[in-house]
């Protein structure tokens, strides 16, 4: 994530929240799937 917010020349502001798509519980490792929410701004 850090790589492609250096080239699009931007960088993180703030926490990063992760949202789970599937119950942890209930689903193996492997299909597990999160989305990934980073503030950023420009430099």
């Amino acid at each position: 994530m850090r790589k492609f917010a250096e080239q699009k020349k931007m960088i993180p502001n703030g926490h990063h929240h992760e949202i789970y798509l599937t119950d942890p519980n209930r689903t193996a490792p492997e299909k597990m799937r999160t989305i990934l929410r980073q503030l950023v701004k420009g430099k």
